[in-house]
């Protein structure tokens, strides 16, 4: 099999191996569940190995097209519902389905992600997988100050909310 290589000298599969998992995670930061972000990683990665010789920014190009993807799959799954009842296939309960739990810390830093609107959320994510605010503002169409407003404010009501969780727990003897 003949490896494909990106303008960048890099090939595709060693591009995925490293950074596959970095995309799924930076999904879940954005509000995607885990089953969404690994469609929408899967999805992502698809289409960069159709197109991979001309991409020139692998990592942003993959994120922003993951995200494209979730988003679209989000708003498609706001009427699924009313989809169902209007086609008379849906039935009245819904099945339990197999609960994958995670691991204790990536829950906690989910829920605190969960605290932030969508701008914010999505400015930590690119952040924490190594992004400039400016790098953030040109894949998101943003204005560079703007995303440092977004980062900055998250950042702000983030610290906010630990502080208070801290006091809580030392009021009541809770452990951390």
């Amino acid at each position: 099999m003949q490896h494909r290589r990106g303008p960048d000298g890099n090939d595709f599969d060693a591009f995925f191996r490293s950074d596959y998992r970095k995309l799924i995670g930076f999904l879940r930061f954005i509000g995607a569940t885990r089953e969404e972000a690994e469609d929408s990683a899967s999805a992502a990665m698809i289409k960069a190995l159709e197109c991979w010789t001309g991409i020139e920014h692998p990592l942003a190009w993959v994120r922003k097209t993951a995200e494209r993807h979730y988003l679209r799959s989000a708003a498609r799954d706001l009427d699924a519902s009313v989809r169902a009842l209007k086609g008379g296939w849906a039935v009245g309960e819904t099945l339990p389905g197999p609960d994958s739990p995670s691991r204790h810390e990536e829950e906690e830093v989910l829920a605190l992600m969960s605290n932030l609107g969508y701008k914010q959320r999505q400015v930590i994510a690119y952040t924490y997988d190594g992004f400039s605010p400016a790098e953030i503002a040109e894949i998101t169409g943003d204005n560079a100050a703007t995303v440092r407003s977004n980062l900055r404010s998250a950042r702000e009501k983030l610290y906010r909310i630990l502080q208070e969780s801290r006091a809580t727990a030392d009021r009541y003897g809770e452990e951390e």
